[in-house]
């Protein structure tokens, strides 16, 4: 797992004798981190911690805190999230600890040793109760971000650093992506099936997923006192045996969450998301929504999705994953 730095210096000092003899030169990843130089610990006042581990604990945290606000990310740590809010840092610290271990490990430190799970056990929601569900290639990739971001809040920036340690989270990526298939595909996908709703007719089982699932969903939110106002002229129109908006909104919104699950069949040609939350642009939209409204939507969408047997007992990675897609949205929809 080391990765080494090429170095193009040498280093010598002369011995007593005048003869010249060459130094050992530390030029792992770790050594140009810092390596073993002892320095004061910030955290822990009176104690000493060598250059390299500190500068890795310290690109560790702040990854922790850049994928604590990257909603691409936040909900695969719901656990740890959970905690923190809540004032309980134990899980952080765990967790700060244990990543800083592997890292120097991995980077060639050789005065610490990694004793947690191996990292295909680590990203496994079944066996590492603390990951949400399971992560795939977008994942490891917001992921690798997210470490460049830490890296540059701690003003590591250099090429040839920055570089090295991608290469070091790119080789992990085989067992830590351990989702492959689509959201879509894990929904039905495009297998044929009859549509319930127009007779002789067929339709994707993941579309059909969907479908249910936002229809069951409006009929939730029509009912939800919290997220009717919102919706004042839907709701007029379906009081008034008037479902041409519902279907049109039925459709559309199968549309969208079947691209964004995955689906390459299908397109979306609706309004963006900002603009369709928007009320100066969307004249069906009353008023913006605010972050309570996004969480009511979020619950009214769990139990869309226990209405259609997808429940967090029976599907609990699949709830959470779903969820996660629609909250990815919170920074478009929300705009109050």
């Amino acid at each position: 797992m080391a990765l080494l730095v090429v170095m193009t210096t040498a280093m010598s000092c002369s011995d007593d004798d005048g003869e010249d003899m060459e130094m050992p030169v530390d030029d792992s990843l770790y050594g140009v981190l810092g390596g073993t130089t002892l320095v004061d610990d910030p955290n822990n006042p009176g104690t000493q911690i060598e250059q390299g581990r500190l500068n890795l604990r310290a690109v560790v945290d702040s990854t922790i805190f850049v994928i604590a606000a990257d909603q691409r990310l936040s909900p695969y740590f719901e656990v740890l999230l959970s905690e923190v809010g809540n004032n309980n840092l134990s899980g952080f610290a765990a967790l700060s600890s244990s990543l800083t271990d592997f890292f120097a490990v991995a980077t060639g430190a050789e005065n610490f040793t990694y004793s947690g799970m191996n990292m295909t056990d680590a990203h496994d929601p079944e066996v590492n109760s603390r990951m949400s569900f399971a992560a795939d290639d977008a994942a490891m990739d917001a992921f690798i971000e997210d470490v460049v971001a830490g890296a540059a809040k701690n003003g590591v920036t250099d090429p040839d650093i920055i570089q090295p340690i991608g290469q070091l989270l790119e080789s992990l990526r085989d067992v830590v992506v351990q989702r492959t298939e689509t959201l879509y595909a894990r929904l039905g996908g495009t297998t044929m099936v009859d549509d319930p709703n127009n007779s002789g007719q067929m339709i994707e089982q993941g579309r059909l997923t969907f479908r249910a699932v936002v229809d069951s969903t409006i009929f939730v939110i029509a009912a939800d006192q919290r997220l009717q106002p919102y919706f004042e002229v839907l709701l007029s129109e379906v009081g008034n045996n008037d479902l041409t908006g519902f279907a049109a909104l039925s459709a559309s919104l199968t549309d969208f969450f079947s691209v964004a699950a995955g689906a390459t069949t299908q397109t979306y040609t609706g309004l963006s998301m900002a603009d369709a939350h928007d009320p100066s642009v969307n004249s069906r939209m009353a008023q913006a929504a605010d972050d309570a409204a996004m969480d009511a939507f979020i619950e009214d969408a769990v139990q869309g999705l226990a209405q259609n047997g997808v429940t967090v007992e029976n599907n609990g990675p699949l709830v959470r994953e779903i969820g996660a897609l629609i909250n990815s949205l919170r920074g478009v929809v929300v705009q109050r």
